[in-house]
């Protein structure tokens, strides 16, 4: 009985130190969190991005700049707010098994 109740203690202080670092995300996630609002980016409210609207220097873009034709799903060489959040917020999205 006490060797139970022993290894039972040490499963659970083992599972409440790992949790955190489980839980934490990947540096990369965390870059597109920091991403800008897309009416911060749409300066003229045209509607849309193209990719000269996306800043150089804004670590959390630079994913979207390097992946610009993946995130622009409907070819048309524009990112629509939806396209974008899409892009954006897509490591933060529910994943299905």
């Amino acid at each position: 009985m006490k060797y139970s109740l022993l290894i039972a203690t040490a499963a659970f202080a083992v599972a409440v130190v790992s949790a955190p670092a489980i839980a934490a995300p990947a540096p990369q996630d965390q870059a597109s969190h920091d991403a800008p609002a897309f009416s911060d980016l749409d300066k003229d409210n045209k509607g849309y991005l193209s990719r000269k609207d996306l800043p150089k220097d804004v670590d959390a873009l630079k994913p979207l700049r390097a992946h610009f034709g993946e995130a622009d799903t409907d070819h048309n060489g524009k990112l629509s707010p939806a396209e974008y959040n899409a892009y954006v917020h897509k490591d933060s999205a529910p994943q299905q098994h």
